[in-house]
């Protein structure tokens, strides 16, 4: 069979064909050469997700008294789990990492479906979040409450310094705040850190630790976060770190908690560890935890309530 000669406009299409190809060719080798696969891919755009309402009732929106859970892991918990779960309630609600809210649980920080990833904690468990806010209403305390965790694991109090940048543990946990503040006041701050600072600074090139400074950046945390939420008088309660469980001699970690003893804080104040029974891998066991909630809840309690010079003004 004969073949029809191709038609000039056949002729132009397919020199087209091979001159895209080539274009191609050479663009994908270009773009290869300034990103080599070796190079990590270009961060993703942060996109802040709008706070969903979830399960509070239409009645307490609002009305919630917020709460921020902030420090290192003893913050986020690493207790076991009770094999029945946790059990919720009616008044207590939680801010979850999914930006949607939730009736509280343990685990708080639960990091499914996370949008800050920089506080991301997969292995979050039983924290003190719900012991402290089942302590306050057990006190009296009325409107409902809502809890926002953004503890990160094993970070150093230089890595809560002030940051306006959503990628750093302080600028993430302002815009959480921020977000969830929607629902409500923001009524205080609980803070548990100091584990990772109490070690030999020169050990670890990778971590800023602060072993002789803690105090110092905690007062500067505290003062420009409340300066950032315009609550000059935000309410602020702090963990003392415990002794390490191996009970050896750290002069490093006694250095920090000197400091955490010493430290005066407007409208602050500190509960102590010393004594609840811890795990080796110096977390506190589940009952540890309901009783430093329970702490937490007793501090707070007691900076709301009235001086003798005020109830004899």
């Amino acid at each position: 069979m004969m073949r029809t000669p191709p038609t000039q406009a056949g002729l132009w299409l397919l020199v087209g064909l091979v001159v895209g190809t080539a274009i191609g060719f050479g663009v994908g080798n270009w773009r290869s050469a300034l990103h080599s696969p070796e190079d990590p891919p270009p961060p993703a755009a942060t996109v802040t997700p709008e706070p969903h309402q979830g399960e509070v009732p239409s009645g307490d929106r609002g009305k919630l008294s917020l709460f921020i859970l902030a420090g290192q892991s003893n913050m986020s918990g690493r207790g076991k789990m009770p094999p029945s779960g946790t059990p919720t309630h009616p008044r207590i609600f939680l801010f979850g990492n999914d930006y949607r809210w939730h009736l509280a649980s343990e685990p708080t920080d639960d990091a499914t479906n996370q949008v800050d990833l920089v506080s991301e904690d997969k292995a979050a468990g039983f924290s003190p979040g719900m012991a402290f806010a089942r302590g306050l209403l057990e006190r009296g305390f009325e409107p409902p409450i809502g809890l926002i965790p953004c503890a990160k694991a094993g970070t150093a109090i230089a890595e809560w310094q002030r940051s306006m940048s959503d990628r750093t543990l302080y600028g993430s946990c302002l815009k959480r705040v921020r977000a969830a503040s929607t629902m409500g006041k923001i009524a205080g701050l609980l803070f548990f850190q100091g584990e990772a600072d109490g070690t030999d600074p020169q050990a670890d090139s990778q971590v800023e630790r602060s072993p002789y400074t803690w105090d110092r950046k905690f007062t500067a945390f505290v003062t420009d976060f409340r300066n950032d939420l315009g609550l000059p008088d935000l309410p602020v309660v702090f963990a003392e770190i415990a002794p390490h469980p191996s009970g050896e001699p750290n002069p490093f970690r006694q250095m920090v908690k000197a400091q955490q003893r010493g430290l005066e804080l407007p409208n602050g104040g500190m509960i102590t560890t010393d004594g609840l029974e811890q795990k080796p891998d110096d977390h506190f066991t589940t009952e540890s935890y309901r009783i430093i909630g329970d702490r937490f809840a007793e501090a707070f309690w007691k900076l709301q309530q009235p001086s003798k010079t005020d109830r004899e003004k």
